[in-house]
C-alpha cells in the first residue's frame, strides 16, 4: 500500500500531462504556437494573481477540499454507519449532484454496500430502481444544495411517501440522510424538522465543483473507497498547479491552451476520449463541468461573450470505429484529450493459436491491456500525422489517487480558462430560463408571468410544421 505522505510514492503515481499535439511544432498551423502562449503571459500573471487573491479570501471554496478534515470525518462517521445498515446507497440527485458519485464509482468499484445513482425522473428507470429495493436495508442520500432541485425533489417526495407506508413515520427517518446548504433552503428547514442525518455544504460551493465534497465522498465512503487517498491526490495535484511558470502548472497550462485552441484556432469543439471503461463516468463528469462553467453569453463586464467549447464524450478503443473518421477528417474544429492507464490492473492474456495466419497469429502471447495501450497509442500517434490536437493525460494506476488528481486538475483548468475567457465559472444563468419555465408548467406559485411566457410560446408554434 502506498504511503502518500512520501514524496517518492506521490511522484510514482502523478498524472502526466502531455500538450505535444496542441503545439505548431508537431502538427502545423491547426497547432498553438509557443509565441502565442508567450504573447498571453501578461493575461496568464492576471489571471492567477487573481485566483490566488480569492482563494486567498475564502471565495473559491472547491480550492480547499482537500484540507478540511473536520468535513471529511464527519463523512467516515456517518459513512461507517450507514455500511452497517444497508446494503444498498441511494443517492437522489442530478448534475453535479449525481455525475461525480457515478464517476468514483464507475472507476474504482464494484462496491459493497451497492451505490446506486439515480438522477433521471423517467418514471420507468427509477421506477425499476425503486422495485428492486429491499427498503429496510435501503439508505438515501438526497442532495440538493438549494433544496429547490425540482427533480430531486420530486424523487423525494416519493420516496418519503414509500418510506412513511413500509417503515412508519418513526423508523423512515432513518433511512434518509440529506445533504444540503449549512443554514438555509427547503432541505435544510426540513432536516430541522424531522430529524433526518445530514452534511452540510460549504457556502458558495457550485454543484459541479462538488464531488471532493460531502456530495462525492459519503457514498465513496460508504463504497469503501479510500477517501483520503483521493483528496491526498488532489492535494498532490494542487502542489503542481501553484507553480509559478505555466509550462511547470498543468492546470493553468492545459486551460490556457485549449482557450488558445478554441479563441485563435476556432476549435470549439473538445472530445474527452478515455481508454478504460472505468473512466467513462468521469468523462461524463468533465463534459458538465467544462460546458456549465464555461458556456456564457456575457463577460463579467457585462459585455457579450457567447463562448465556450463543446465537450463530446468518446470511448477509446470503441471511439476509433466510430468518430475516429470525423475527428481524422472532418472539419479541424475538434480539440481530442485522451485519457490513458498504464497499467490497468488485471491483465487477459489472449492465447496464441493460428500462427500460420499472419493476420491473426501476431496477436498471440500479448493482452488486452497491452492491446488497449498500444491502440491508444497508434490513434494519439495518427491525430499527430493528420495534424489534428491532440493532448494525452497519463494515470499510472487507476486508483483514488490519481482519480483525485483528475477531479482536481480540471476544476483548476476550467477556472483558470474562465478567467482568460473573462467569464464566471460558478454560475449558470442559462439553465435558470428553463427551471422558471418548468416551475411555471408544474404550477408553482409564483410564477404567473412565467406561465404567460409559457402560454405565448406555445401559442407561437405554427399547426404546418408539426407533421
Amino acid at each position: 500500500m502506498p504511503d502518500y505522505r512520501r514524496r517518492t510514492a506521490r511522484e510514482a503515481m502523478s498524472v502526466r500531462l502531455d500538450v505535444n499535439g496542441l503545439m505548431g511544432e508537431a502538427i502545423g498551423a491547426a497547432g498553438v504556437g509557443r509565441e502565442e502562449v508567450d504573447a498571453l503571459a501578461p493575461r496568464v500573471s492576471e489571471v492567477g494573481r487573481v485566483l490566488k487573491a480569492r482563494r486567498s479570501a475564502g471565495e473559491l471554496p472547491f480550492y480547499e477540499l482537500p484540507y478540511e478534515k473536520d468535513a471529511v470525518a464527519r463523512v467516515r462517521a456517518l459513512a461507517a454507519e450507514v455500511r452497517g445498515e444497508c446494503d444498498t446507497l441511494v443517492v437522489l440527485g442530478i448534475g453535479g449532484s449525481a455525475l461525480g458519485t457515478r464517476a468514483i464509482i464507475s472507476a474504482l468499484g464494484p462496491t459493497a454496500p451497492r451505490i446506486i445513482v439515480a438522477d433521471h425522473v423517467d418514471p420507468w428507470s427509477f421506477g425499476a430502481v425503486l422495485d428492486g429495493l429491499d427498503l429496510k436495508r435501503t439508505t438515501f442520500n438526497v442532495i440538493s444544495k438549494s433544496g429547490e432541485t425540482i427533480e430531486t425533489m420530486a424523487q423525494f417526495l416519493i420516496v418519503r411517501d414509500l418510506l412513511l407506508r413500509s417503515l412508519g413515520a418513526v423508523d423512515y427517518t432513518k433511512r434518509v440522510i440529506i445533504t444540503t446548504d449549512a443554514d438555509q433552503g427547503a432541505l435544510r428547514q426540513i432536516v430541522y424538522d424531522e430529524g433526518f442525518r445530514d452534511l452540510a455544504l460549504p457556502a458558495g460551493l457550485s454543484g459541479r465543483f462538488s464531488v471532493l465534497s460531502s456530495v462525492g465522498l459519503l457514498p465513496a465512503a460508504v463504497a469503501g473507497i479510500k477517501i483520503d487517498e483521493m483528496l491526498a491526490g488532489a492535494a498532490w495535484i494542487d502542489v503542481r498547479c501553484q507553480e509559478a511558470d505555466i509550462w511547470k502548472n498543468p492546470g493553468h497550462l492545459l486551460g490556457a491552451l485549449l482557450y488558445l485552441a478554441d479563441t485563435r484556432h476556432q476549435q470549439n469543439i473538445l472530445v474527452m476520449m478515455p481508454y478504460s471503461d472505468r473512466l467513462t463516468g468521469f468523462a461524463a463528469w468533465f463534459a458538465q463541468l467544462w460546458a456549465e462553467s464555461l458556456a456564457k453569453a456575457e463577460t463579467l463586464d457585462g459585455y457579450p461573450a457567447f463562448v465556450g467549447q463543446t465537450p463530446l464524450v468518446a470511448v477509446g478503443a470503441k471511439g476509433q470505429h466510430s468518430l475516429l473518421q470525423l475527428l481524422m477528417e472532418g472539419p479541424v474544429d475538434k480539440v481530442v484529450g485522451m485519457l490513458r492507464v498504464e497499467d490497468h490492473g488485471r491483465e487477459l492474456p489472449i492465447a496464441s493459436a493460428y500462427a500460420d495466419l499472419d493476420s491473426l497469429g501476431y496477436l498471440g502471447g500479448t493482452g488486452l491491456g497491452a492491446l488497449l495501450n498500444r491502440q491508444q497509442r497508434a490513434t494519439e500517434l495518427s491525430l499527430l500525422k493528420g495534424q489534428r490536437p491532440v493532448f494525452t493525460l497519463a494515470l499510472p494506476q487507476l486508483n483514488a489517487f490519481t482519480l483525485g488528481q483528475l477531479f482536481y486538475l480540471f476544476e483548476v483548468a476550467v477556472v483558470f480558462a474562465g478567467g482568460l475567457y473573462r467569464v464566471d465559472p460558478f454560475n449558470q444563468p442559462g439553465i435558470e430560463v428553463s427551471k422558471r419555465l418548468t416551475y411555471a408548467l408544474m404550477g408553482r406559485k409564483g410564477f404567473d408571468e412565467a406561465r404567460a411566457e409559457v402560454d405565448a410560446l406555445l401559442a407561437a408554434k405554427r399547426p404546418e410544421y408539426i407533421v
